[in-house]
């Protein structure tokens, strides 16, 4: 394995792409990287269906009579780093999961089996030995039209439309792809990854360069706008005053047409890089849109 990798206890499975282990005496919920099952239960923005309830029995049977599971963070820093820093947007954490028996890829092995497409929403696997087995694995199902490639068969009709999806995630995913070529000698940071530097420097009110996803444009204040990142565990604003004056009228143009993703029928690329300074704003850092041009690709 290339990322930091561990041995933690296993407790049990959630759903199909998420388990809860042990460590340290404490227990948590880890997100597998990756994967994206259909759900087994209600609570998430994603219909229950058959196959999700399918997925989740399978995750059991993979990991059953197993006391440790083996998990590979998507980074090589330290054990206590790589906990803090490779968080979701509700703060479990992301890993790779593999049986700690025979080392076997739990990710590997339900993409080939139909129970998750290749997972690219937020970015390709880290590294390229894990894209590449993902990507033949998904490649694999599609052939085979088992699993969510084939919803009528395993939900009766279809529930989700991975085509489409598989689109619009490959569409992110290659976004990423690109800031991952630039961040190591452009000094830019990323809002989840970088978030204890960016609170540094909002702190200071620095100047600084990020690359963030844009999520959703609100109104406040009745005349001002405001841009999340989705992220509850790691939250970051990106404030655009007087939306209702040219200059604002003309960024928040921009985002919607260009990166924002209103709904499925309406993709956006979703990430931009950003340059301005920033602030604190009731805890929480935020960067401030003044013109257009602070806003790129």
């Amino acid at each position: 394995m290339t990322g930091t990798n561990l041995k933690v206890k296993f407790i049990k499975v959630v759903d199909g792409d998420t388990i809860k282990v042990e460590h340290q005496g404490e227990t948590t919920n880890l997100r597998i990287l990756s994967l994206d099952t259909e759900e087994s239960y209600y609570g998430g923005n994603k219909p229950v269906t058959p196959w999700g309830k399918e997925a989740k029995n399978e995750a059991i049977k993979f990991f059953k009579n197993e006391q440790q599971v083996l998990i590979e963070f998507p980074g090589k820093e330290s054990e206590d780093i790589c906990w803090k820093k490779y968080r979701g947007n509700y703060g479990r954490p992301l890993v790779y999961v593999y049986r700690e028996s025979d080392q076997k890829d739990f990710q590997e092995h339900m993409i080939a089996n139909g129970y998750s497409p290749y997972f690219s929403k937020y970015g390709y696997a880290s590294f390229e030995e894990n894209h590449s087995r993902y990507q033949t694995a998904e490649i694999t199902a599609q052939i085979n039209n088992i699993g969510v490639w084939n919803q009528i068969e395993v939900n009766g009709s279809e529930l989700r439309n991975y085509a489409q999806l598989s689109v619009w995630w490959n569409l992110r995913a290659a976004v990423i792809d690109q800031y991952r070529l630039k961040k190591v000698n452009q000094g830019i940071y990323n809002t989840r990854l970088d978030y204890d530097t960016l609170l540094e420097k909002a702190n200071q009110e620095e100047e600084a360069a990020i690359f963030t996803e844009l999520r959703t444009l609100k109104r406040v204040g009745g005349k001002h706008g405001m841009i999340s990142i989705g992220s509850i565990e790691k939250p970051f604003l990106i404030f655009i005053p007087n939306i209702d004056e040219e200059k604002g009228q003309k960024i928040v143009n921009l985002a919607i047409n260009r990166y924002i993703s209103t709904d499925l029928d309406h993709p956006r690329q979703s990430y931009c890089y950003i340059k301005g300074k920033l602030k604190m704003y009731n805890g929480t850092p935020e960067i401030i849109l003044l013109h257009e041009e602070q806003l790129f690709d």
